[in-house]
């Protein structure tokens, strides 16, 4: 998982750092310049707000690529977040200089516009986060197996037809994720395991045990953050 967030981090970043550059020469890339008439472009300074979006945009791209860089030796979360932050401050950095610019009448209403949207798409996605990282509660009781929170179901033990433990690089490789929550170190929703196709991980700590059920063709692999409540979780599923 850490190589594919560094491809992703590197080649988003090097999108940017293209896009920077194109934006010197290539004013329609601009929205503000996009999108205005004539009138409007007689009150926009023009190669200011190129030279601000073009540098804007190298130095997130730069960023970008040093952080999915160092995310190849240094595992964890936090080049996530790093990515959210690095994102939202282009776009604040972006809204706020525009005004400089562009001195229609009109353009303060859509600043303070876009202002409210990056705060509202911020709280969203650190929502997301939080919510993404919250803890599964797994348990058996009266012959089911209960998830509860993100991905949470009910599963009848009696249709369970084969139940074990293994690493998650002993299992098929993870080609994609089709829905759910990725970063790095969990995996939460469904995804397509190559051979197995489609199946629901709901995997705590991605290098630890975890349990794998098999219901016919569908398959449920799961794991707490805490080894022994995993096992615990297993000896139960095996007793019954």
């Amino acid at each position: 998982m850490t190589e594919q967030f560094t491809c992703i981090e590197v080649i988003l970043g090097g999108l940017f750092i293209i896009l920077g550059f194109l934006t010197f020469k290539f004013p329609g890339i601009i929205k503000q310049w996009r999108y205005a008439s004539e009138a409007e472009r007689k009150n926009i300074d023009i190669k200011g707000l190129q030279k601000v979006s073009g540098y804007a945009m190298i130095v997130t791209g730069v960023a970008l690529m040093i952080v999915g860089v160092v995310n190849y030796f240094v595992e964890g979360t936090w080049s996530i977040y790093a990515l959210i932050v690095i994102l939202l401050a282009m776009s604040g950095c972006m809204v706020g200089v525009a005004r400089r610019y562009d001195k229609n009448p009109g353009s303060k209403r859509k600043q303070i516009i876009g202002i409210v949207t990056l705060v509202v798409s911020m709280i969203v996605v650190v929502g997301l986060l939080a919510w993404g990282k919250q803890e599964n509660e797994i348990r058996v009781v009266s012959n089911q197996l209960e998830i509860t929170g993100m991905y949470g179901e009910k599963i009848d033990l009696n249709t369970i037809d084969t139940v074990y433990v293994r690493s998650l690089n002993e299992l098929p490789t993870i080609k994609m994720r089709t829905n759910g929550y990725a970063d790095g170190e969990m995996l939460k929703g469904y995804f397509r395991l190559e051979d197995w196709g489609k199946c629901k991980l709901l995997v705590h700590d991605v290098w630890g045990k975890v349990i794998v059920l098999k219901q016919g063709d569908r398959h449920i692999i799961f794991n707490l953050y805490d080894e022994q409540s995993t096992r615990r979780i297993y000896l139960q599923l095996i007793a019954d």
